[in-house]
C-alpha cells in the first residue's frame, strides 16, 4: 500500500460575539486550524490537525512533505519522521514553529492510517489504556469582573469539571484578586492553575509565583518568555508553585533542555505542534526520567482532541488534560459524531484509529472561510493561547 496524496485543508469558524474572549493576543473572533488529510491507493485515508491556519502550512504541507511521502509506505512512521525533520525540507523552516506544526498533523493522520489498517483505536497501539476515561479541567476563565469570572468558574465546578484554569498575565492586582475570588468561591480543595502565556518578566512573576502560591494553585503555567529557560528554572527555584510550560515548544529537545535544567514540573506538549504522537511520547518519558508530569495542552480542533485523548488515556505520566471550554466550532461541529465531556470526563474512541471522521457538509463549511485571507489579528496562529 503507497500513499497517493496529502491535502491541507484550510478551516476557519467565527465566533459569535456573546462567546469571543480577550486574550494577550486580541479579542478571538475566529477559530482557525489546518487539517491534513493523506490518502492511500486502495486502503483509508487519515487525518491530521495542525494548529493553526497559514499559507506557510499548507505550502509546507505540499511542497515538503507530499514529495517525500507519495510512494511511500503510510505504516513507516518513524522513518517518514526522521527522512521529513533530519534530512528533509522541515530544518529548513527551523527546529521550531511552521515546519514542524505541518509535520505534526501529517503525523498523526500517519497513525490515523496505521490504525484503520490494524482495526485498532489509538490507545491500542500506544499500548493500551492506563485508565478508562481521561480527566479533564476547563480553560474559558478570561479576565473580567471579578464576580462575572467566579460565575463561570461555579459553572465548570458543578459540571464535574477537575479544575479550571485562569489566564493571568496581564495587571498583576488585577490578576492576584480574580484567582483569589475563585478560590474563595470554590474551596481549598478545587484546582485551580494559572497561565499567564508568557506575560510576565521575572520580578513580576516571583510576585505572582507567592501570590499564587499562597491560593495554593495547581501549576503556574508559562510565566515567562518561551526561550528564557534560566528564568523558568529560577522561579521553579526560589518560587513557591510549581511550573507548567510546553505548548510553544516543538520537538522533544526542547522540552529536554527544559527538564535539563530543572525548569518545569509539569510537561504541557500540544500533539498538533510538537511535532506529533512520537513526540509526545518520548516526552512522556522525558517526564518520567526527570519526576515531571504531562498535562497536554489542546486547543485547536476535534481531531487534534481526538488525537490528545488517546495518548491521556494511554500514557501513564499523563494527570490532567486541558480542555478549551471557550466557544469553539472546530470542536463542536467538525465531526460525525462530537466528542464530549461528561461529568469531567472523555472517553477515548474505539473505532480504528483517531476513531473519528470530519462531516462533510462541515468541512465545506468552514473551508469556504479558511482558505480566505484572514489577518494576523483574526487568524489562530498566534503562539499564546
Amino acid at each position: 500500500m503507497k500513499i497517493t496524496r496529502l491535502r491541507p485543508i484550510r478551516l476557519c469558524a467565527a465566533v459569535p460575539a456573546e462567546h469571543r474572549v480577550r486574550s494577550r493576543s486580541g479579542v478571538r473572533r475566529f477559530r482557525a486550524t489546518t487539517l491534513v488529510r493523506i490518502d492511500t491507493d486502495g486502503g483509508p485515508s487519515g487525518y491530521g490537525s495542525c494548529s493553526g491556519n497559514g499559507a506557510l502550512i499548507a505550502a509546507v504541507i505540499e511542497r515538503v512533505l507530499e514529495p517525500l511521502l507519495l510512494g511511500s509506505d503510510p505504516t513507516d512512521i518513524d522513518g517518514f519522521w526522521k527522512k521529513a525533520y533530519v534530512r528533509g525540507g522541515v530544518k529548513e523552516f527551523g527546529s521550531r514553529g511552521v515546519g514542524v506544526v505541518a509535520l505534526s498533523g501529517v503525523e498523526v493522520a500517519l497513525w490515523d492510517i496505521r490504525g484503520k489498517l490494524e482495526g485498532l483505536p489509538l490507545y491500542r497501539l500506544l499500548g493500551d489504556k492506563c485508565r478508562e476515561r481521561v480527566p479533564v479541567y476547563a480553560t474559558a476563565l478570561y479576565p473580567d469582573e471579578p464576580d462575572a469570572v467566579v460565575e463561570r468558574a461555579r459553572l465548570f465546578a458543578e459540571a464535574g469539571f477537575h479544575g479550571v484554569k485562569i489566564k493571568v498575565g496581564f495587571d498583576l492586582a488585577q490578576d492576584i484578586q480574580i484567582v483569589r475570588a475563585v478560590r474563595r468561591a470554590l474551596g481549598k480543595r478545587f484546582p485551580i492553575m494559572t497561565d499567564a502565556n508568557q506575560g510576565y518578566e521575572r520580578d513580576v512573576a516571583l510576585r505572582a509565583a507567592d501570590a499564587f502560591a499562597a491560593e495554593d494553585v495547581l501549576w503556574f503555567e508559562e510565566p515567562l518568555f518561551v526561550e528564557d529557560i534560566e528564568g523558568h528554572a529560577l522561579l521553579r527555584k526560589q518560587g513557591r508553585v510549581r511550573i507548567a510550560v510546553g505548548e510553544n515548544l516543538h520537538t522533544a529537545y526542547a522540552f529536554e533542555n527544559f527538564c535539563a535544567r530543572e525548569a518545569a514540573d509539569y510537561l504541557q506538549p500540544d500533539v498538533a505542534r510538537v511535532g506529533g504522537i512520537g513526540e509526545v511520547k518520548k516526552i512522556a518519558a522525558l517526564a518520567r526520567e526527570y519526576g515531571g508530569a504531562l498535562s497536554l495542552h489542546t486547543w485547536g480542533d476535534a481531531v487534534a482532541l481526538a488525537a490528545s485523548v488517546h495518548l491521556s488515556a494511554a500514557l501513564p505520566e499523563c494527570a490532567i488534560m486541558e480542555f478549551d471550554a471557550t466557544r469553539n466550532p472546530l470542536r463542536e461541529e467538525l465531526l460525525r459524531e462530537p466528542l464530549e465531556v461528561r461529568h469531567g470526563f472523555i472517553i477515548p474512541p474505539e473505532k480504528p484509529g483517531l476513531g473519528v471522521e470530519p462531516d462533510p457538509d462541515a468541512l465545506r463549511r468552514f473551508e469556504s472561510l479558511g482558505t480566505e485571507t484572514l489577518s494576523l489579528r483574526d487568524e489562530t496562529v498566534k503562539t499564546s493561547t
